[in-house]
Formats: C-alpha cells, structure tokens, sequence
C-alpha cells in the first residue's frame, strides 16, 4: 500500500517531464502574459501593427549562424525576421516554435545588409522591405 503514493508521485514527475512547457526555452526578459498572434495571420494586419509591442508566436525557419542575434519565422511563405538586438543570443540550432514578444516594424534592407544576413544564414534573402520583430523576450517550444 505504501508504494502507491510513490508511484502516483513518480507518474506526476513523468508527467510534468515531458509536457510541452517543461521543455520551452526561455531567452532575454520573462515572458508577459496573453495570447501571442501567429505570423501567419500578421501580414494582412502588419500596417496596424507596426510599431506596436505585442507578443507573436511562429515556426523557425533560419537562424544565425554568427552569433545567434536573430531567427526567421515562417508566415506563409514570407519571413518574419525577429532580432535580439545583441541584448541576447539564440542556440544556433534553434527550430521549433518562438514565441515573441517585441515591437513590429518594417525595415528596408539594402544589399550589403542582405548580403551579411546571407553569410550568416546560408543564403535566400534579398534586398528590399521586410518586417522585422525587435524582441526583448523568445520562448522556443520544440
């Protein structure tokens, strides 16, 4: 009788092991509460949202290799660059969903710029506009 106690206690701990948020990595300042917007939907409301400070959440698609100071999300087929500001840095190796928490703004990258996010990514950005997150809080959830 007394090992049902442990058992229940091992099987809490299994549990709590393996679910989602005991394995999200957090990266710069806490979190704030509330519901993140996914890039998908971002893009047909960017304007709006430009220069507003809000929590958004997407898939990894590239990261840099440099340093780790900024990471693509996915939103439909265009990416979202999300910066650290050099304030903090991400694993290399970073995929998965982020989870961020910044100011969206529009950015004109000119062609050295995208040339040095290419030899930092692997190639694939151009010059021109893009929308950009300085992020001041990422969560990665595998």
């Amino acid at each position: 009788m007394r090992t049902a106690p442990f058992r229940l206690a091992a099987a809490l701990l299994l549990s709590l092991s393996l679910s989602p948020l005991a394995s999200a990595a957090s990266y710069g300042q806490p979190m704030p509460d509330g519901d993140a917007m996914p890039v998908t939907e971002l893009l047909a409301h960017a304007e709006h949202h430009s220069g507003h400070t809000m929590k958004f959440s997407g898939r990894i698609t590239q990261v840099c290799q440099a340093k780790g100071c900024w990471v693509m999300l996915d939103a439909g087929g265009t990416g979202i660059r999300v910066k650290t500001g050099h304030e903090f840095f991400l694993p290399k190796d970073a995929s998965g969903t982020a989870v961020v928490f910044g100011e969206l703004k529009p950015v004109e990258l000119s062609a050295e710029q995208a040339q040095h996010y290419n030899e930092e990514s692997g190639g694939g950005i151009e010059a021109g506009r893009e929308w950009q997150i300085l992020a001041t809080s990422i969560v990665i959830e595998p």
